[in-house]
């Protein structure tokens, strides 16, 4: 199967459909999850694991009870890499 590219989250806004459940894939940190999205008229892969992102998504996906479908925009707070996301939902 082809790898997605990683979704690179920035300071400026991005929509971000879900078009998959979550899954984990390995990285150098060990297993981390990811979903697959729909963004810029590509399919990507994003990390959902940071708590910042999850605490955003959580509402949604309790409601729902799915990942796939969800849509919203997402940013990071400032140019830090460890800044937390800024999310809202479409």
């Amino acid at each position: 199967m082809a790898e997605n590219e990683n979704v690179k989250v920035g300071t400026d806004w991005m929509e971000v459909e879900i078009m998959s459940e979550p899954y984990v894939v390995m990285t150098f940190r060990g297993y981390e999850p990811v979903v697959d999205v729909q963004t810029g008229g590509a399919k990507k892969r994003l990390f959902i694991g940071p708590k910042s992102l999850g605490q955003a998504l959580e509402p949604s996906v309790r409601k729902s009870g799915k990942f796939a479908g969800l849509r919203f925009r997402v940013k990071k707070e400032s140019g830090d890499r460890m800044a937390p996301y800024v999310v809202e939902m479409v």
